[in-house]
């Protein structure tokens, strides 16, 4: 079988946040007792985190957006042609929307970027962040979900619905059980590697306590089952 995606995770803790517990009746009872409903607020606005998440985009070269929320309002839906750069236009839109908003709390943005190895090489790279300034206690203020997918499994824009799933029928067919393992363990190492780069970079832009990391193979989809593009 061939690698066919890869989906990974990182938690961001972020530090000077302030926890909010309450004190008195059956909340402070449970807060006290059992360390429930103890309610963290992280020290960015809305607006400050989309300033920050906005620079590292820009940094891995993340300039294609999908979706960008607030408070589960949608104020940036990308076009149906994609271009070279939407980032700024859906920041702006954001800002937008923020200005009358001042409370908001919940961010949602997905964007789309790829490696740049060689076309046939490429990982096609789709991450969501998901940032919550109050949440509860224990959780991180930062998730970051990335799902790459091969481009040669990828269906090309031109490319009918029966010639892409015989074309990545043929791909998982002919190719000997050494050629499957280069090219599993090739896709790997690159996960691994540019999953490790985003964490890093992230702690360039945020005041970071702690990230935690994780990463799933997915194996042997074919063009029938896979879906070249998921909003995580």
């Amino acid at each position: 079988m061939l690698l066919s995606s890869v989906t990974g995770r990182i938690d961001i803790f972020l530090k000077r946040g302030s926890a909010e517990t309450p004190d008195r009746g059956p909340a402070g009872w449970f807060a006290d007792n059992l360390g429930l409903f103890t309610k963290q607020t992280e020290q960015y606005s809305v607006k400050e985190f989309l300033g920050r998440y906005a620079k590292f985009l820009r940094e891995i070269h993340h300039r294609i957006v999908f979706l960008a929320e607030i408070d589960y309002e949608e104020v940036y839906l990308g076009k149906a042609k994609k271009g070279s750069d939407e980032l700024d236009d859906a920041v702006a839109q954001a800002y937008e929307y923020l200005a009358s908003h001042m409370e908001s709390n919940k961010v949602l943005f997905s964007t789309f970027g790829r490696t740049n190895r060689g076309s046939k090489d490429d990982l096609e790279i789709t991450i969501e962040a998901q940032y919550n300034r109050k949440h509860g206690d224990g959780k991180p203020g930062i998730e970051i979900r990335v799902l790459g997918i091969p481009s040669v499994l990828v269906k090309k824009p031109q490319e009918g619905n029966d010639d892409y799933q015989a074309r990545t029928k043929r791909l998982f067919r002919e190719q000997s059980d050494f050629r499957k393992e280069r090219f599993s363990k090739g896709y790997e190492n690159t996960a691994k590697v540019l999953l490790r780069d985003y964490e890093r970079r992230l702690y360039k832009f945020f005041d970071v306590a702690r990230t935690t990391r994780w990463l799933h193979l997915e194996w042997g989809k074919t063009g029938e089952d896979s879906k070249p593009r998921i909003k995580l």
